[in-house]
């Protein structure tokens, strides 16, 4: 009953400086810890072990381990998308767009490997509850408003709008980019070393190549 009533009046301001920064080092360690160990194998125990606190302290930021995982999730997304954002962002020409969307998206993955197999231990060993998708937790709607926004097929849209792209279809060629993107998650993993500046720069041309016009 003392604890709820903690977390309810915990949830009904917004977080000081100090608690924010707790709450990240748990997260950070909770992904340590899954990405070693695998999420079946991974306790509160551990992640404060990690953290050097107590588990009440775990709890007290998070609730329960689903919590913690939700936060852990997130945190990937506002990471991932505070990486590429801006990159794309800055581009002024569609066709730079697409360049550093690729660019900065396997960047991202590149420098995020714990962050990458954390996430796929995740997604073998955890399962949301609630009857939901491991895809749709920590999602807030500003996050999900930011991946519409950051989806390829935008960019493809809008070259093809402005007359800088030629006639394909979207859609399809949508899907192939995220693809050829996403895969080097897997490479990396299964080869700590894989060129994923060739590749990158491989797939740039390529789709370069698919939009441009002749």
């Amino acid at each position: 009953m003392i604890y709820t009533s903690i977390m309810r009046s915990k949830t009904d301001r917004e977080p000081t400086f100090t608690e924010v920064a707790r709450r990240d080092q748990i997260v950070a360690c909770a992904i340590e810890v899954i990405a070693e160990v695998g999420y079946p194998q991974t306790s509160i125990r551990k992640i404060a072990e990690r953290a050097g606190i107590a588990m009440s302290v775990v709890l007290y930021h998070f609730g329960s381990k689903d919590g913690l995982v939700e936060a852990v999730i997130a945190s990937m997304y506002r990471s991932g998308l505070d990486a590429v954002i801006p990159e794309v962002d800055r581009a002024r020409t569609q066709t730079d767009k697409l360049a550093a969307y690729i660019r900065s998206s396997i960047s991202y993955f590149d420098s995020h490997r714990i962050q990458l197999a954390a996430l796929t231990q995740l997604a073998a060993g955890y399962k949301p509850s609630g009857g939901r998708h491991l895809r749709d937790m920590g999602l807030t709607p500003e996050l999900t408003a930011q991946l519409t926004q950051l989806d390829p097929s935008v960019i493809l849209r809008a070259g093809q709008k402005s007359g800088e792209f030629s006639s394909f279809p979207v859609d399809s060629t949508a899907i192939a980019l995220r693809g050829a993107v996403n895969i080097v998650v897997e490479k990396i993993l299964q080869d700590p070393g894989f060129d994923t500046h060739g590749y990158t720069e491989d797939l740039v041309k390529m789709f370069r190549r698919v939009v441009r016009r002749v």
